[in-house]
């Protein structure tokens, strides 16, 4: 090989080298996705739905969120709201896009707020043992019944006849004094007891005490993003996501109690 030949070759090799590199690195290195504004989130700390979980973040209301963030783009601003009464009011004021706090679509939140679709239907129901087939409330007369005072839950509970009670302050004190033989039944929201019902599988959801209603997110009057996250939600549920976010937070009775009223 000539010396003219030989430097040939060296700037070859060289050149070949340089394109393997380059296409190694643009293969290592993509291009970073867009990012767009901030999603801010108003979140009251209720679990398993929206909730603070050491330093983390999670629950099924955060989860729905967060796939929608993340397919627009979107990094979640969390904002936590210690007081449930000021959540529409603030969001209202538009101190956030939009609301995740186990939000009913009232007709008098619907006057300051607007909601997707229902991601989850809710009504006030019985928990009794599993042994126990409550068809009426007048099943119920004379026992000793747990509830938590000034709530939708004695209210209802008040219709029993000859009732007494014995109170708690969370939805898993009811059922704890159930549990334990000290109350015979309860009334409550099926949203809110179908996650720690998980813990107590000798206890059961027994009869409905009250309409069907859902919960939903409240974004401010007028905005898009209402519409978009009904979309993101029926997209969710198409795809079998959504009832796998519900069996994970809320467990399997969850996923079927969905699956029963998503044609409603």
């Amino acid at each position: 090989m000539t010396a003219r030949q030989a430097r040939r070759a060296l700037l070859l090799a060289a050149a070949l080298a340089a394109g393997i590199a380059g296409v190694r690195g643009a293969a290592a290195a993509p291009a970073p996705a867009p990012v767009g504004p901030p999603l801010k989130v108003l979140a009251y700390d209720t679990r398993p739905f929206f909730y603070r979980d050491g330093g983390k973040v999670a629950g099924l209301e955060y989860e729905i969120l967060e796939y929608y963030a993340r397919a627009k783009g979107r990094p979640l601003q969390v904002v936590w709201v210690d007081d449930f009464e000021q959540v529409i009011d603030r969001l209202a004021r538009g101190e956030g896009d939009v609301a995740a706090a186990t939000l009913t679509a009232t007709p008098e939140r619907r006057q300051q707020v607007d909601f997707s679709a229902r991601y989850f239907p809710v009504r006030v129901m019985l928990v009794e043992p599993r042994d126990q087939n409550t068809a009426s409330l007048a099943d119920l007369a004379g026992a000793t019944l747990a509830t938590i005072k000034g709530t939708t839950y004695e209210a209802v509970m008040t219709q029993v006849p000859r009732a007494k009670f014995v109170y708690g302050i969370t939805e898993d004190d009811m059922l704890k004094l159930i549990a334990s033989g000290k109350a015979r039944a309860a009334a409550a929201d099926s949203a809110l007891v179908l996650g720690p019902l998980r813990n107590y599988p000798q206890l059961k959801l027994g009869i409905p005490l009250s309409p069907e209603q859902g919960l939903a997110f409240a974004v401010p009057k007028g905005s898009p993003l209402g519409d978009e996250l009904s979309k993101h939600i029926a997209q969710l549920k198409a795809g079998q996501i959504y009832y796998r976010l519900l069996e994970k937070h809320l467990g399997a009775e969850a996923a079927k109690l969905a699956a029963a009223g998503r044609e409603k």
